[in-house]
């Protein structure tokens, strides 16, 4: 239920503006990026900043010099929202940091905007929660808890046996360097330390112990926008992390999305979305990929991945981070009337016909609900439908998601060249540092 006051005059470049976009918490990187790409489009930026006792006091500064005017906010939501109500219409709202991600949910949900339920706002930056949510949807994920008992965790350790762990702030993004430890002793020491950095950096003494994950690190990023009334998620970009023998980040590398490795991480990001209760706007997924396991979720975190290869990323995706998340974060056309549908979902995917060839039959074959493949996926000669695949499951929402993950597929340019080997038959190429090219 939105909440009603009488606005104030508003100010003449307010009204005179195409469009309002409000950045909850600007720090770092996203405090530049976002009023950038609103000036683009002719918006108006508001910073939303937050009064020093709400403040995490290390990091960055906030930054709102490149912003149009600014708004603090004191805890009360109440009172926030009717001074942004006051500066006239409002057309998105997000978060500009790790701290900004609930209150920009909650503003956003009592201005009316696009966004995800403010209630289940863990979902979006809170690892053990997303952990707990992956695992009640049968969606691997790593074993871990998340508490902030010592007992607790040191019991839930006992009980798995496993010879190594990571304990680290549940709050993604912080900047706290998670401690390996390999026994009750080790977990013990580092208690302390961890609980009171993570209290500093993120307002919760929430610490999460997971299991130890050697493998490669990768980050996938994806942006969500509202569809036909439902959720389309894309991904923009993969990344390949490589490390040093110490631990040391040594390279990242923007991975090829016609590999095989890329395409699973793809696939297991766009039904972790769906259960994170991603809706709109940006997440950026940090995964690592296990030998026998496949892919697994460290953290995701509903903010643009903004780094200094953003200019370089675009170029090579086509894809402009800021730039798509304010589209996404914008209200979307009224969706079209739907009739209920029987009690068992079957749904036909008409592949849409592509220049690149038609989409790897092996990755079709990895979504839970499909049950058939055309024979042809190849584009035939005269433009005619690029194949179908049939879906089908009695849970709607199953088959929507995966109806989705086609989609992306298609949208981002994940096929093969049906004149060349199939793709389940090409081994992953390695650059000298360790990358996927």
């Amino acid at each position: 239920m939105a909440i009603a006051f009488a606005a104030r005059a508003v100010p003449a470049w307010f009204a005179a503006a195409a469009g309002t976009l409000v950045v909850v918490a600007p720090c770092g990187d996203s405090a530049s990026g976002y009023p950038a790409a609103a000036a683009r489009r002719g918006w108006q930026s508001v910073a939303v900043t937050l009064a020093p006792t709400l403040r995490p006091p290390p990091g960055p500064d906030t930054v709102t010099a490149a912003y149009t005017t600014t708004v603090e906010h004191n805890g009360s939501l109440r009172r926030t929202v009717k001074q942004l109500r006051a500066l006239g219409a409002v057309t998105a709202v997000v978060a500009g940091s790790a701290p900004g991600i609930d209150l920009a949910e909650r503003i956003a949900w009592h201005l009316g905007l696009p966004g995800p339920d403010p209630a289940a706002s863990l979902l979006r930056h809170d690892r053990g929660a997303q952990a707990a949510a992956l695992r009640t949807a049968r969606i691997p994920a790593p074993r871990s808890v998340r508490t902030t008992s010592l007992a607790a965790a040191l019991e839930w350790a006992r009980t798995c046996g496993l010879r190594s762990y990571v304990l680290g702030p549940a709050t993604a993004g912080v900047p706290v360097q998670p401690v390996v430890c390999t026994s009750d002793l080790e977990i013990s020491a580092a208690w302390p330390d961890l609980r009171e950095a993570a209290r500093h950096h993120s307002g919760s003494t929430h610490l999460v112990l997971t299991e130890y994950l050697p493998g490669r690190q990768y980050v996938v990023n994806s942006v969500t926008r509202h569809d036909d009334g439902g959720p389309d998620h894309i991904i923009t970009d993969v990344w390949a992390e490589t490390r040093t023998r110490g631990g040391l980040p040594d390279r990242s590398d923007l991975m090829n999305r016609q590999h095989l490795r890329s395409r699973a991480l793809s696939l297991y990001v766009l039904r972790t979305l769906d259960v994170l209760g991603v809706t709109c706007g940006p997440v950026s997924s940090r995964l690592v990929h296990d030998n026998r396991r496949g892919a697994l979720l460290l953290s995701a975190l509903a903010l643009p991945a903004a780094t200094i290869a953003d200019a370089a990323c675009a170029a090579a995706t086509g894809h402009d981070r800021f730039g798509e998340a304010l589209n996404a974060a914008s209200p979307p056309q009224p969706p079209p009337a739907r009739p209920a549908g029987n009690r068992h979902r079957v749904v036909r995917v008409h592949l849409r016909p592509r220049d690149k060839g038609g989409i790897d039959p092996g990755t079709l074959r990895e979504l839970p609900t499909v049950v058939r493949i055309s024979s042809s996926l190849q584009r035939p000669a005269g433009g005619a439908t690029g194949g179908e695949v049939v879906l089908s499951a009695a849970q709607a929402t199953a088959v929507e998601a995966d109806y989705r993950a086609i989609r992306a597929l298609e949208h981002e340019g994940l096929h093969h060249d049906s004149r060349r080997e199939p793709a389940d038959a090409r081994c992953l190429q390695q650059t000298p540092g360790g990358g996927e090219r």
